[in-house]
């Protein structure tokens, strides 16, 4: 009877930790929000080929917070170079992503990116990797940044970049001057990947005229190369959201 009721006992504890485990499982995937934010080609790059235009004011001190902000750990992020395009080798790739991430980093040291090396992820999920790939999405997007949070700690879970296989891209090393210096006709991953990286470290789009020369700006031409560098709105919003 003894040997009986110690069994017994040993099961309802093992069935009281699973089910604790579930429901807090449970609890932690509900209280986990996505947020989706599309970057767009501009309305005039539809009709003008090759309608990218120089800076002429980026110091608008414009920003808008998302609702997260990055862990003081950092990111790891990790890149499906099998989904790439094929003029692009895997270290033009590697190098367009590390500098995106870089321009954040050296407006705020606070900022933390690492690189995880390669992922077989083809689609975006919850699945605990930060993951960066192309895929083929409607025309209306660049490039698409799906956001996982946690609303209660406004602390970001996880983030994943889709690159639009729709269009041409291309990689181009940025002097700070020629801000159109892209391969014309297609979309500079860099500069689009800057743009899509501030969404995960906390920042939002911006639409008003007066921002179209910041990197956060929502709307981005073929051989753009502008975005690479930060305004002062961009900055001012990457410390603002800073760990």
């Amino acid at each position: 009877m003894k040997k009986f009721l110690t069994i017994l006992l040993s099961l309802i504890l093992v069935l009281f930790f699973v089910t604790g485990s579930q429901l807090h499982a449970s609890a932690k995937s509900e209280d986990v929000r996505l947020k989706v934010l599309y970057h767009c080609p501009s309305p005039h790059n539809k009709q003008t080929a090759n309608a990218c235009s120089v800076t002429i004011n980026d110091q608008a001190d414009d920003y808008l917070l998302a609702g997260w902000r990055m862990s003081p750990t950092g990111v790891v992020y990790k890149i499906n170079y099998t989904t790439k395009p094929k003029n692009l080798s895997k270290s033009q790739v590697y190098t367009a992503i590390s500098n995106s991430f870089a321009s954040w980093r050296d407006a705020d040291q606070k900022q933390v990116f690492k690189y995880g090396g390669t992922t077989s992820v083809k689609t975006t999920k919850f699945d605990g990797t930060n993951a960066i790939l192309w895929k083929r999405i409607s025309n209306s997007a660049i490039a698409v940044s799906y956001v996982w949070y946690y609303p209660s700690t406004g602390q970001l879970a996880e983030a994943d970049t889709v690159f639009n296989n729709f269009y041409k891209w291309s990689y181009t090393a940025y002097d700070g001057v020629n801000d159109c210096g892209g391969a014309v006709d297609a979309f500079d991953l860099q500069n689009i990947g800057t743009h899509e990286f501030g969404h995960w470290i906390g920042l939002d789009d911006l639409y008003s005229d007066i921002d179209r020369d910041l990197t956060m700006y929502g709307y981005a031409d073929t051989s753009e190369l502008k975005k690479d560098s930060l305004g002062l709105g961009d900055i001012t919003g990457g410390n603002t959201v800073a760990p």
